[in-house]
């Protein structure tokens, strides 16, 4: 290489140097300097309001796969009916709905019925309700055929009798081979009666559903207090696609013993009787404990929370506890036991003064760089009430009284709404 050519090597190296100093410099410079803050994204796009929840057994709380649920309005206007999925779930988009309050019931063949009152928070963005829970049925069955007609019968926990539920069949009643069923259903598990100073006394599930019978049927059902003998009740009738129930007309008659009734029926489906029973539970006293802030930049996002609530009761008279338990339970509107609660978070619309050339903006610092998040704030809220319950007719008067300790998980509206984040190092959270 002659000098020349070494000369221009060597330049060409140094400059190169220099080059890659340079470079390097600038890489460190940008790593341990201070970032601009990012411009500030648009806004977020407003989320559906879904109305989520699971149906459950309430002896595990197992999903129930296929229960159907019907969502109506306060007039019982259907909304939709839902088949819960294989996780007992079900869903529905309540967004355009105008209504604050939904009634929700769920129920499945074996299982008792389930209610619940959803609440639908527009200014939240959210719809909440509890998990459903369906008690499994006890159920009884017995062959009946034409020439020798058949019984069935099971026994309940909720009766002062010690007779069981009985179901006969007579002779030439039905033209083929049927199975016939029998099954108690709960106090708590059954639609509210159509008069709201009555109580649902006792309930029966009996099938084939529909079954029409040439000759009278007869069933003998238990009560759960004390009778006047002789005394008589209007069956009621649930009408399983609006699950509402209806008088039929038919008249169920109490023993000598005031501990059992009879009837005579045509046709299977689920049959009831109502009495007065006067329930009483006071305002009480109300604690709230925070439980955790739930943020969203966008989205949406599901939760899961326990609450747990108890009864106590003390009864006097001739009455089933565990059915007086029952109905005061349904009164108050709570499930006894810790029970799931699973809600929904939904990124609300952003408000249209929060932006500004289709960014996000902050109109109380209009040069400042960020975005906002929604935040709710969960709460728990527990309430403990006193409550008394009487009824039954004299010398067998009833009554009962106790203390309810209920919880709910609930939002608190105060403290939960839109919150500005500065994009100080650039990030955006």
């Amino acid at each position: 290489m002659n000098k020349k050519s070494a000369t221009k090597f060597l330049l060409f190296g140094s400059l190169f140097s220099l080059f890659i100093i340079a470079l390097l410099i600038g890489c460190e410079s940008s790593r341990v300097g201070p970032e601009l803050p990012r411009p500030n994204p648009a806004p977020p796009p407003p989320q559906p309001i879904v109305l989520e929840a699971k149906v459950r057994d309430i002896s595990n709380l197992t999903a129930i796969t296929g229960a159907t649920v019907r969502i109506t309005k306060a007039d019982n206007t259907l909304v939709t009916t839902l088949l819960t999925d294989n996780s007992g779930k079900f869903s529905y988009d309540v967004t355009t709905l105008t209504e604050n309050t939904l009634s929700v019931s769920a129920s499945k063949d074996g299982y008792g019925f389930g209610n619940k009152i959803a609440e639908i928070k527009k200014s939240l963005n959210i719809a909440v309700v509890d998990d459903i829970l369906l008690a499994k049925l006890v159920v009884a069955t017995a062959p009946v055929t034409p020439a020798s007609g058949g019984t069935a019968s099971t026994t309940s926990t909720q009766t002062v009798s010690t007779s069981p539920l009985t179901v006969t069949v007579p002779p030439n009643a039905v033209p083929q081979n049927i199975t016939l069923s029998v099954a108690s259903v709960p106090a708590a598990q059954v639609p509210k009666p159509p008069s709201a100073t009555q109580s649902i006394q006792t309930a029966m599930t009996l099938g084939p559903s529909g079954t029409q019978f040439a000759v009278p049927v007869t069933v003998k059902f238990p009560l759960p207090n004390k009778q006047p003998a002789g005394k008589t009740f209007t069956l009621l009738k649930l009408n399983e696609t609006t699950n509402i129930w209806a008088n039929t007309g038919i008249t169920a008659t109490v023993d000598a013993t005031g501990t059992n009734a009879t009837a005579s029926l045509s046709s299977f489906s689920t049959y009831a009787t109502a009495d007065e029973l006067s329930i009483n539970i006071q305002t009480g006293t109300t604690s709230t404990a925070s439980v955790e802030t739930v943020s969203l930049s966008s989205g949406t996002t599901t939760k899961n929370y326990s609450q747990t609530s108890s009864i106590s009761i003390s009864t006097t008279g001739t009455v089933s506890s565990t059915w007086l338990l029952d109905e005061v339970t349904k009164a108050s509107g709570i499930s006894v036991g810790t029970i799931p609660k699973e809600i929904k978070f939904s990124v609300p619309e952003l408000p249209t003064n929060f932006i500004q050339n289709g960014l996000q903006y902050n109109p109380d610092k209009p040069n400042e760089a960020g975005n906002w998040k929604y935040n709710w704030t969960v709460v728990r809220i527990t309430t403990t009430r006193n409550y008394s319950a009487s009824g039954g007719a004299a010398p067998d008067n009833y009554s009962a009284s106790g203390q309810i300790v209920s919880q709910n998980i609930d939002i608190n509206v105060a403290t939960s709404g839109w919150v500005w984040v500065a994009h100080n190092q650039g990030g955006l959270n």
